[in-house]
């Protein structure tokens, strides 16, 4: 049964949300550090576990699997940016103004208007290699949000989000489809819409067209489209035509989109999406492996999310985390994240049942070169560092070509290397004194991490004072 939550307003928070019931009705915006604590998952291990037979605490250790989850600061922005993107989306979409009728109105002859991406484009995306954690990021930040309100004052059903898949078949009744079949799984409809407007003679532009007029009834305030790079198997005509409706879609109903998919995405976005992409002022995100530059260092973003794994031993005498198994554990999964999950748990899984509970070298290679080796041409491509050998598998790694144009990337990694040491040094300072001030050393170091980014030439003071002010405990 669909649990549809009641609508209960809180003050806006800024001057542009007041009177605008679909985002008072949100909870409130997340601090880094609420966001940490919100997408966390770390298993338990429990102690009577331990003493149980290998067979047995195979199963427990499905855990890792599951429900491992460490938050970076790739999850710190995308956090950032739905939560932006949501609440933006809504600002045009007032149900306690009268003007809120026109917007649904305006979807009434919908496929007529041919507009241009402009600088109200709210769109971005979320691209980075299969096994990254990208879509298991952006479920979890949603699951910060009650999928359906109910406004009872206003006999309006507000659906805060929807997960589309972007067909493997890249055609427009496909993706029509999942649209409506998910919009119906969210609202408890048992197919309702799906059987309503997926008929044999419903043509395509029929189809999007009911796609924008449900969109809007229902204030669908982030549509997510999973896996976009399958629109690459289209041909250009149907892939162009898709991309265009969800540009349309934006700047239309300002319904907000995020894309989600792996580097192949990039060689679909025709030149009008790009144009849309670089007009909207949420950007993109390039969801990378963990940073190969700083793989090894003490407080990492690799070093810490390791460290927590290894954490989780089913053993009776759990093994110490050496350099010489996390540089291992590196080489072997080239910093993704799922890889080493897999990696870690299997390695855990063949001790046991041996009875020999110990992970070691020997041990990893031997899972690595016989449990994993379909993945193998891939890490080895990823290894050897070189283009066109990691080109040769489009899911690995997004193009440095497509990363020319974000010139500021390279100008922060410059000043980064400029000011090294001196910005680690001020980065300890700060972690060591909000650990101090009570918050996890899990979760200090990615919210100082954060802090030093938006104030990179602020005193330690006054990243104190920006956290108190901004991120209260």
């Amino acid at each position: 049964m669909t649990y549809f939550e009641n609508a209960v307003y809180i003050n806006a928070e800024i001057t542009e949300y007041e009177g605008h019931p679909l985002i008072n009705a949100l909870p409130l915006i997340n601090s880094p550090q609420e966001t940490a604590q919100l997408i966390r998952r770390i298993p338990e291990v429990r102690p009577e576990e331990i003493i149980l037979p290998a067979h047995i605490r195979r199963h427990a250790m499905l855990r890792i699997m599951d429900g491992f989850l460490y938050p970076t600061k790739a999850h710190l922005q995308l956090e950032q940016t739905i939560s932006s993107m949501i609440r933006q989306g809504y600002l045009s979409r007032n149900i306690a103004d009268k003007s809120y009728q026109e917007t649904l109105n305006n979807t009434a002859d919908f496929q007529s208007k041919n507009r241009n991406a402009g600088n109200e484009a709210l769109v971005s995306s979320v691209i980075g290699c299969s096994g990254a954690g990208k879509s298991t990021a952006v479920k979890a930040i949603l699951s910060g949000y009650p999928q359906v309100i109910m406004h009872s004052e206003y006999q309006h059903v507000q659906l805060v989000w929807l997960k589309v898949e972007c067909p493997h078949d890249a055609s427009i009744k496909s993706l029509c489809i999942n649209f409506f079949r998910a919009l119906d799984s969210a609202l408890g409809n048992n197919s309702q819409y799906e059987k309503q407007y997926v008929k044999p003679r419903a043509n395509a532009e029929m189809l999007l067209g009911d796609f924008a007029r449900i969109a809007a009834l229902h204030s669908i305030g982030l549509l997510v489209i999973d896996e976009i790079q399958h629109l690459e198997r289209s041909n250009s005509g149907i892939s162009e035509k898709i991309l265009r409706f969800f540009v349309q879609l934006t700047n239309t109903i300002k319904l907000p989109i995020l894309f989600v998919g792996t580097p192949k995405a990039y060689e679909i976005f025709s030149p009008s999406m790009r144009s849309a992409r670089r007009a909207s002022q949420f950007g993109s995100i390039n969801w990378s492996r963990f940073n190969t530059a700083n793989k090894t260092g003490k407080g990492s973003d690799w070093d810490r999310f390791f460290t927590q794994l290894w954490s989780l031993q089913w053993f009776k005498s759990p093994q110490p985390l050496t350099e010489e198994i996390k540089n291992l554990f590196w080489d072997y999964s080239q910093g993704i994240a799922h890889v080493a999950v897999t990696l870690f748990y299997l390695c855990q899984t063949r001790a046991v049942t041996i009875g020999r509970e110990i992970i070691n070298k020997q041990l990893v290679d031997t899972i690595f070169n016989e449990e994993l080796h379909m993945i193998r041409p891939m890490i080895r491509a990823l290894q050897s560092g070189v283009e066109d050998e990691i080109q040769k598998y489009a899911d690995l790694e997004i193009p440095k070509a497509s990363l020319v144009q974000n010139d500021m990337v390279y100008v922060e990694e410059a000043v980064i290397k400029e000011n090294k040491n001196s910005e680690l040094t001020k980065l300890q300072q700060l972690i060591s004194m909000l650990e101090q001030m009570g918050i996890g050393d899990d979760i200090a170091p990615v919210v100082a991490e954060q802090a030093v980014e938006e104030l990179p030439n602020g005193s330690i003071f006054d990243l104190i004072i920006k956290r108190q002010l901004r991120w209260p405990v």
